[in-house]
């Protein structure tokens, strides 16, 4: 990783772009590995941000000096805007923390502390005869990307979302069979997962995103393993302070009710986990038929109750909240269940 070889190798005071989960990651694994620390993180608005990481402030681009070595720790869906409104400011000592060299950075920090390990693959494909399928899982209203990659032999798409619309933009639509496509406005991609979930038997299941690929290869599909995962972010100051910047407390109450309701037993667990660091994001993966099955189970049991409680939470019926939801109880699962299953962890790939 050039960004942290560079660190490792002198005392070059360093910015990090970015106050959210990329950013913070970076910052984490950069103190560790290199036993340094930025001098600030660099925001476009300080409304939406925290004012201060550990100590470490947050501030505008129009504080930080020209000559800066800057890290660019956001989403790849922003890296372009932002490296060219950097350069046009005079901005030149920068590097771009892409998701490669994320995943790579965050692999050894994690390793570090021994945790999350990473799959690997060995040997050749075409030596593994595996039944998996991936589903990709697109929607009428999706952005042209102009770097979509072909799909693979194991990957299908799937539009999720087909009983809203009469366009078809793919072969297998997720409103046939078993399924709850019309309520996509709320649950997004998970009602593509559901149909999986209800209409497919590959012994390995997968879901992954039109701009958001999962990297599996079938040679890491072995019997040492129950699920793939990305490695997880690592949010700032908890889960929960990520889960509260795209809903209101109403869910969020919500959310804990229906847990406390239906596993008191596992309440207090949940919530170590709930105001823990770590969340896996965006409902993407690739799991054992039954790994699979008992997720969807325990998920759909929990969006299920939460949509009893429309009548006094309308967010729930109105807006995109359970797909909020969603990625902090597809976190929560495989976080709860880790002493359970042997989770290995892959890069992903996002597209633009």
């Amino acid at each position: 990783m050039r960004s942290v070889d560079r660190l490792r190798s002198g005392d070059t005071p360093f910015a990090i772009y970015g106050a959210q989960v990329v950013a913070y990651g970076a910052y984490r694994a950069i103190q560790r590995l290199c036993g340094r620390s930025p001098e600030c993180f660099i925001v476009s608005d300080l409304d939406n941000n925290p004012k201060d990481i550990e100590n470490i402030c947050v501030c505008r681009l129009d504080a930080v000096p020209k000559d800066m070595f800057i890290i660019i720790g956001v989403t790849e869906l922003l890296q372009m805007e932002i490296v060219s409104g950097l350069q046009t400011q005079g901005y030149h000592n920068i590097f771009a923390l892409t998701q490669h060299e994320e995943y790579l950075l965050m692999s050894e920090y994690f390793e570090s502390i021994g945790i999350f390990p990473v799959a690997s693959s060995m040997g050749k494909e075409d030596l593994f005869d595996v039944d998996l399928l991936i589903y990709e899982v697109c929607n009428h209203n999706d952005k042209i990307l102009h770097d979509h990659p072909a799909l693979q032999s194991f990957e299908t798409s799937i539009q999720a979302g087909a009983s809203l619309t009469g366009d078809r933009i793919a072969m297998l639509t997720d409103d046939i069979g078993e399924n709850i496509s019309k309520k996509n406005k709320q649950y997004c991609e998970m009602t593509a997962t559901y149909w999986v979930w209800k209409n497919a038997d590959h012994e390995w299941l997968g879901i992954e995103h039109y701009r958001r690929h999962i990297m599996v290869r079938p040679e890491m599909l072995t019997d040492k393993v129950d699920v793939l995962l990305p490695l997880p972010y690592i949010c700032y100051p908890n889960t929960m302070a990520q889960f509260r910047r795209f809903v209101s407390e109403s869910v969020v109450r919500s959310l804990f009710d229906t847990l406390r309701s239906l596993y008191p037993e596992r309440y207090d667990d949940y919530l170590k986990v709930l105001y823990g660091p770590y969340q896996y994001t965006y409902n993407i993966l690739c799991a054992r038929r039954d790994v699979f099955h008992d997720y969807c189970q325990w998920f759909f049991g929990i969006t299920g109750y939460l949509e009893t409680m429309e009548a006094w939470v309308p967010e729930i019926k109105d807006t995109r909240a359970l797909s909020y939801v969603a990625e902090v109880l597809t976190s929560l699962y495989f976080m709860s269940n880790a002493d359970k299953l042997d989770i290995l962890h892959v890069e992903k790939e996002i597209y633009v």
